[in-house]
């Protein structure tokens, strides 16, 4: 049997899995009941903060915020007292899986990112797995409510090839349509156009150029797809923004000299940025931050801790990160968020988290990328917006990232208020998908 054939029977296998477990879930449910009241409790609704309030849940949808307890005396009643209650959080840039591991792994990385209270997870494309496996793992996560639901860009539109893939590339404007075309009809939720200014001059490879870039764009656009751009650079910055670009993922890592200027244009347009800035702080002392903290111990798994504590070598030349290269960059990047806030900008909270080689880690790194936000000059309430409302608008997902009536009850509890102390994010109580409460204990 072939790879794909061992795939596809594997995945088979998970929906019946999963869809079975789903089955068993809403049996268990019916007798301990979906439907609950959180009260007195301080709401974050995604922009502002509501003290000592309920929120009523019936069918995994919010009913009401506020108002009169009376009216829902029939539901079970949970005490959110000295806590507060958060839409799910939106890790809006992040990539799942692997070709060594995405059969056995995908599934596993969707539940911790919902251990840490991560309810959607938006996929920002695949490099060399075949996107037609990450399709498959979205629609086990579309069914389930243990683990966080999946949007993904698919293959991403680039003028160079890995080495070690088979990916499409794009490399006239005339290919560019056709392009689209197929991420289109194969499912993509959005497309994601890559540039590599950095790298592209370094290795002497082809960018993507701005003819190229617009074509791309506008035939998303023509198809009703928001498109997304990889971005190293001010000059990669420049032809995304001319090409029309929505959204930016990552800021740029060098130079800078201008970069209040590139943030008002960015305002300007109305484009969003994920900023990933937990990447270059993981390279310092990012990750051993997360490691440390007591309030992550019970959920931290042994491939967590590995990932967490493990040194990094580059894929590529086979080293660990330059210590001063990355700091120095960091600051650069720690500089442009700020930029871009002081501009006005939409910022999202994306992690860039991907693989166990990475040092940025699935769920448990959106809590550091909060506190860097705040560094950078973002409020506490600012920040949490970012990982909420923000990345949902930006996103069109009418459905979530809000408390309000008629979203999904994908919730957060957590201890303390991280409205005025954004670590507290980390201390979670409770994690509700589509009003199901997750259990958050390892070997779930």
């Amino acid at each position: 049997m072939n790879a794909k054939a061992t795939w596809l029977g594997t995945t088979a296998a998970l929906v019946v899995l999963v869809v079975g477990a789903a089955g068993l879930e809403t049996a268990a449910q019916s007798r301990i009941s979906i439907n609950f009241l959180i009260a007195n409790v301080r709401v974050f609704d995604g922009e502002r903060v509501h003290e000592r309030s309920q929120v009523a849940i019936e069918g995994g949808i919010i009913r009401a915020v506020g108002g009169e307890r009376t009216a829902w005396r029939h539901l079970p009643v949970i005490d959110g007292t000295g806590a507060t209650l958060l839409p799910g959080l939106i890790d809006a840039h992040l990539h799942v899986g692997n070709l060594e591991g995405l059969r056995q792994t995908n599934v596993n990385q969707l539940r911790q990112m919902l251990r840490f209270g991560v309810t959607t997870a938006l996929d920002m494309g695949a490099a060399s797995v075949p996107e037609s496996q990450v399709f498959d793992v979205r629609s086990v996560a579309r069914v389930a409510t243990d683990m966080a639901d999946l949007r993904s860009a698919g293959f991403l539109a680039s003028a160079r090839r890995p080495a070690d893939s088979s990916r499409p590339i794009v490399s006239t404007v005339e290919e560019a349509p056709q392009f689209v075309a197929m991420r289109h009809s194969e499912g993509a939720d959005y497309l994601k156009l890559q540039f590599n200014g950095v790298r592209s001059a370094s290795q002497g490879e082809r960018n993507l150029d701005l003819a190229i870039a617009k074509a791309l764009v506008d035939e998303a656009h023509a198809r009703g797809m928001l498109a997304i751009a990889h971005i190293e650079t001010l000059d990669d910055v420049a032809v995304a923004l001319s090409a029309g670009v929505d959204g930016l993922g990552h800021v740029w890592r060098r130079g800078g000299a201008n970069s209040a200027e590139i943030a008002r244009r960015i305002a300007e347009r109305g484009v969003f940025v994920s900023a990933t800035l937990s990447i270059p702080d993981g390279q310092l002392d990012g990750r051993a931050s997360l490691l440390a903290d007591p309030r992550f111990q019970s959920a931290l798994s042994g491939a967590l801790k590995d990932q967490l504590g493990r040194s990094l070598v580059s894929r590529v030349t086979g080293v660990a990160p330059n210590t001063d290269e990355v700091r120095t960059a960091f600051a650069v990047q720690l500089a442009a968020v700020r930029s871009l806030h002081e501009a006005g900008a939409r910022l999202l909270i994306g992690t860039d988290a991907a693989a166990n080689t990475q040092p940025a880690a699935h769920g448990i790194s959106v809590h550091r990328e909060l506190e860097l936000f705040v560094r950078a000059g973002l409020s506490p309430t600012e920040a949490l917006t970012a990982a909420t409302a923000n990345a949902a608008s930006a996103f069109r997902l009418v459905d979530r990232g809000r408390i309000a009536t008629g979203r999904k009850a994908d919730l957060v509890l957590v201890r303390g208020d991280p409205t005025t102390d954004i670590t507290a994010t980390r201390d979670i109580l409770r994690v509700w998908r589509d009003g199901v409460e997750f259990d958050r204990a390892l070997g779930h």
